[in-house]
């Protein structure tokens, strides 16, 4: 990796950079340690930090973006904070790295799948009814979220707009349905805390109440009206039959 020229980098420098004829310019920045500016022959002005892997000491390169998009004051910003993971022993290309093979391990969508598979399926006689739920109600919202991410706020939201949707005791059910997965959560050390802890209902419920039909009263008083069978008359009753 050849070493760039080395200037104080500002807008009106970084703007009059012309477009090389082939290969890149790079400029490294004097008032920012390992930030560098790069211009190609495509004329596609980009950011990157250059530093020395903690471990291997070899001289590496991390990208940050493309200019203008980034401005030279946000570079800096990105670059600093590596800079300081860097001094902390991190190599921040292998960090961004990990962390896009963690993202898809760590979205709601696949807690779901851990829930299901390791703890409704298991356990609960009505995880058909949780994969329901999960697959009308919650998924379609959070599915690709970092599970992380989503706080009390978006519980209250989700389930709210179930109760807008004129079914609230289906929002009682989902809210519940949410606090169990983070519950699971917790207990398999994915999560320090429920934000669903004490969280109230989103609907009063009542008991329902069934009326008897005729054929049910006449039963109900032809039998009401007869003496108890004991177990011994029972014992007694069978034995002479």
């Amino acid at each position: 990796m050849r070493h760039p020229m080395k200037k104080p980098l500002t807008d009106t420098l970084i703007r009059t950079v012309a477009v090389p004829p082939s290969g890149r310019v790079e400029i490294s920045d004097e008032r920012c340690s390992g930030l560098t500016f790069r211009m190609t022959a495509k004329g596609v002005r980009s950011w990157s930090f250059r530093f020395r892997d903690p471990r291997s000491n070899r001289l590496t390169r991390a990208t940050l973006g493309t200019y203008p998009d980034l401005s030279l004051a946000e570079a800096r910003e990105k670059a600093i904070d590596m800079r300081r993971a860097v001094a902390k022993g991190t190599n921040p290309v292998e960090e961004k790295r990990r962390e896009r093979e963690q993202a898809t391990t760590r979205t709601f969508g696949a807690l779901a799948d851990r829930y299901l598979k390791e703890h409704a399926r298991r356990f609960k006689k009505t995880a058909g009814a949780d994969e329901r739920a999960l697959t009308v109600h919650i998924l379609p919202k959070w599915g690709t979220r970092p599970y992380y991410s989503i706080g009390r706020r978006d519980v209250i939201e989700l389930c709210e707009g179930i109760v807008a949707a004129g079914k609230p005791i289906q929002a009682n059910r989902v809210q519940a349905l949410i606090s169990k997965m983070f519950s699971f959560a917790v207990d398999t050390d994915l999560l320090p805390a429920n934000p669903c802890l004490k969280l109230r209902k989103r609907a009063s419920e009542v008991a329902r109440r069934r009326v008897l039909s005729d054929a049910e009263i006449a039963l109900f008083w032809r039998r009401i009206t007869k003496r108890p069978v004991s177990l011994a008359s029972a014992w007694h009753c069978a034995w002479r039959c």
